[in-house]
């Protein structure tokens, strides 16, 4: 970016650099506006991001209850 734009005005910069954000983020929000409309595939993406979020969690919360000596059933 800066061997092309280097020395040129902010001006020139932006539209350049809008566009490429474009074509970047356009895999995601393709993504993203599936997600949206498919009410189950999000349910099913969340579901496992929770649980996955759970085991990852574990040793940690385990480590915080016994330094806080409480019990966990």
């Amino acid at each position: 970016m800066l061997s092309e734009f280097g020395g040129l005005g902010f001006g020139q910069f932006k539209p350049a650099l809008g566009e490429l954000l474009v074509t970047k983020l356009a895999p995601i929000n393709a993504r993203f506006v599936a997600l949206c409309t498919d009410q189950s595939a999000l349910d099913a993406v969340l579901r496992d991001g929770a649980a996955r979020a759970r085991e990852m969690a574990k040793p940690t919360l385990a480590a915080a209850y016994a330094a806080l000596g409480l019990l966990r059933h």
